[in-house]
């Protein structure tokens, strides 16, 4: 027995629901399980087909670990976190099930997924790479250093076959990510996925590198094997488009992807490219884009509506470590009271966007103001000061290195 499962919050439950139906078409056979994050509160109502279904993320994790996990990482980080857990209790409930899948919520089968596994019938971890193809000239528009963060293996998709290994491969990953799903550049961390750079290590012998390159298309690759529409299937390159992975899409636009210049996805763009594209946006829109992309994360706030920062959740990554929270969303909790006493909370519409550049007026004016201000520190101080003053903003740009400001025995 076969089993595909996806993760996501209640945001985007409409990418899940598309997905849900391309696997319904290629898989009619398949248990299809959603897991959301955020909780089922507003999306009892969706409609499934047989054999599909939601579950709330709280099914598969203990409820301290689940605050934990909620409350010190992000939407994304979060999401990713739990992965290993999800592999294991579908494994777990059902002793017949041999495979199970995982695939991003924005990602569409065209086709059935057994090419990958039929491939290597004795293996139990299947990952796709980012890209196949040695390219000597730096020419991706999305270049190939990226994933030197981002990792060699693109977890928008794996597959784990029951074997005497999974156990272990399952029970590492998770012990990784209860601490170090963060996608932070500093520390080298790209949430559950850069962990795998280690697979072809440690797990050599039952590791199946995807090769079939028609499995995990996206705009990365898409150099490397175009997409073409050939009678009624699509192939990429020259194998059969299995399942494409709608990464960074553009559902206001016209472009397949909005993390990457428009201009420069001129690379890969065709009109074929184009009618796909469109074809994804108005079936994620019928699956009601308009009416989840809406809902706020449901663990986005304190229990009194105080947003929960980013600067919060890495203040807690710090604090945490000296100081047992058992409930960091309540506003009686000993972590909102450490936030309050040095005047940390903000319930302003930048705090809920996390201080992202959106939510700063005139930004290009602020930071030539900036550059001003800083020539003239730069002149007063001389340049081994200013050098070493740079390092210590470098320190404190990241906010789990400001523990000070909710412990004041520091």
């Amino acid at each position: 027995m076969t089993q595909i499962f996806t993760i996501t919050a209640r945001n985007y439950l409409s990418l899940a629901l598309t997905l849900g139906q391309s696997v319904a078409q290629h898989h009619s056979e398949i248990v299809f399980t959603i897991f959301i994050a955020d909780g089922l509160d507003g999306v009892e109502d969706v409609q499934l087909p047989n054999g599909h279904r939601l579950l709330d993320a709280r099914a598969v994790l203990p409820p301290s670990v689940f605050m934990d996990l909620a409350f010190k990482y992000d939407v994304t980080e979060f999401c990713t976190s739990f992965k290993p857990t999800a592999f294991s209790y579908l494994f777990d409930e059902d002793p017949n099930t041999d495979m199970v899948f995982y695939l991003d919520p924005d990602t569409r089968l065209y086709g059935r997924l057994d090419p990958i596994v039929n491939a290597a019938p004795s293996k139990t971890l299947f990952l796709a790479p980012h890209l196949l193809d040695c390219r000597v000239a730096d020419d991706n528009p999305y270049p190939e250093y990226h994933h030197l963060w981002e990792g060699i293996f693109n977890l928008g998709f794996c597959a784990l076959r029951r074997t005497e290994t999974t156990p272990k491969v399952l029970q590492w990953w998770d012990a990784r990510l209860r601490e170090y799903c963060y996608a932070d550049h500093t520390d080298g961390l790209h949430t559950d996925q850069k962990w795998m750079d280690y697979a072809p290590v440690y797990f050599i012998d039952d590791l199946h590198v995807v090769r079939h390159r028609g499995a995990n298309v996206a705009h990365w690759n898409l150099v490397e094997r175009p997409l073409t529409l050939q009678g009624d299937s699509y192939f990429a390159g020259p194998d059969p488009l299995i399942f494409f992975h709608f990464s960074g899409f553009n559902f206001k636009g016209k472009t397949l992807n909005k993390l990457v210049d428009a201009q420069a996805q001129q690379a890969y763009g065709s009109a074929e490219l184009d009618a796909f594209a469109e074809d994804y946006r108005q079936a994620v829109k019928r699956n009601g884009y308009d009416r989840f992309i809406g809902l706020p994360y449901g663990h986005g706030a304190f229990d009194d509506g105080t947003p929960v920062s980013k600067p919060h959740r890495r203040l807690y990554r710090s604090f945490v470590r000296n100081t047992p929270v058992s409930q960091p969303f309540s506003a009686s909790g000993n972590f909102y009271c450490a936030l309050r006493a040095g005047g940390l909370l903000d319930r302003s519409a930048a705090a809920s966007a996390n201080y992202s550049k959106a939510t700063v007026g005139n930004l290009s004016q602020k930071l030539r103001l900036a550059g001003s201000c800083l020539r003239w520190v730069a002149r007063a101080l001389g340049f081994k000061r200013y050098a070493q003053m740079v390092k210590l903003f470098a320190h404190l740009g990241r906010f789990e290195n400001h523990g000070f400001l909710v412990d004041d025995r520091r």
